[in-house]
């Protein structure tokens, strides 16, 4: 449980502020496609592990940093995708996204004790180890970075993407690199509440800050404040209730949003 509260604290960063991004963007779909490519790299990573178990290589290859690779391959071809594709774009996302989705199922199926496939498409935040807690901080950290480094740019490829690209900014790199923050987001997110629910924590919390503010600083830190308290209460609520853990985490940020409706901006 100490682990949980405290990945669920650290997360809570980069999920605010991907998530403000990726609502602001709208780029909520490409983040869903993303978001199911993680299970062809978590059950790749699983299946390698398995696979070299006997070896001294196993050691130098966790399951989570070549989910992570993957995933960030996924992210670049997707981007590539809806950057050159003329036309139904959205169909050939979507055979990115199953494809490599159906993969990774079929790579867990075939890997003894890799448990649960449920857990990987609804998450278990309580099966977080002390490996997961050290990547998920070290990811937290460089998605912070990258993000304050690149504060303006993002923003201005969210707002005004054509403006930027006349103002001779490359704003097809730095989208290709905000759907690669999003990738590693989602590779820390998927332990928390599953490749299912994933795109739900990403944009929830966003969704709810947009009620609350205008501009986009605020609006990111905002989007952290909601992810703490809906992962924190959701995983209370989920040992009081009995209830899993990450569905409930889900149910507490939808309520959050649900609650801001009433909310009105000036």
């Amino acid at each position: 449980m100490q682990k949980a509260f405290l990945v669920s604290a650290i997360a809570a960063i980069p999920f605010g502020l991907i998530g403000t991004f990726v609502v602001v963007r709208r780029i909520g779909y490409l983040a869903s496609a993303i978001a199911h490519c993680a299970l062809g790299g978590i059950g790749a990573g699983l299946y390698l592990k398995y696979l070299l178990a006997a070896t001294i290589f196993a050691a130098y290859c966790p399951p989570m940093l070549v989910a992570f690779l993957i995933t960030i391959l996924s992210a670049v071809l997707i981007g590539i995708i809806q950057i050159k594709a003329k036309e139904r774009e959205d169909t050939i996302i979507s055979v990115v996204w199953v494809t490599v989705m159906a993969w990774g199922i079929i790579l867990l199926d075939r890997t003894p004790g890799s448990g649960n496939i449920a857990s990987y498409l609804f998450g278990d935040i309580l099966l977080i180890t002390n490996t997961d807690v050290m990547l998920v901080a070290g990811l937290s950290l460089a998605v912070l970075t990258l993000v304050l480094t690149f504060f303006k740019r993002f923003e201005a490829v969210c707002f005004d993407p054509e403006f930027t690209q006349i103002r001779g900014v490359p704003t097809a790199f730095y989208f290709l690199l905000l759907l690669v923050l999003t990738a590693m987001t989602v590779v820390m997110l998927v332990q928390i509440v599953g490749v299912i629910l994933v795109v739900a924590m990403l944009t929830l919390p966003a969704a709810t800050a947009c009620r609350w503010a205008i501009r986009l600083m605020p609006i990111g830190l905002l989007a952290i404040l909601f992810g703490f308290l809906a992962s924190w209460l959701g995983l209370l609520l989920s040992i009081w209730l009995h209830y899993p853990t990450g569905p409930t985490i889900v149910l507490v940020a939808a309520l959050f949003y649900l609650i801001s409706l009433f909310h009105v901006k000036n």
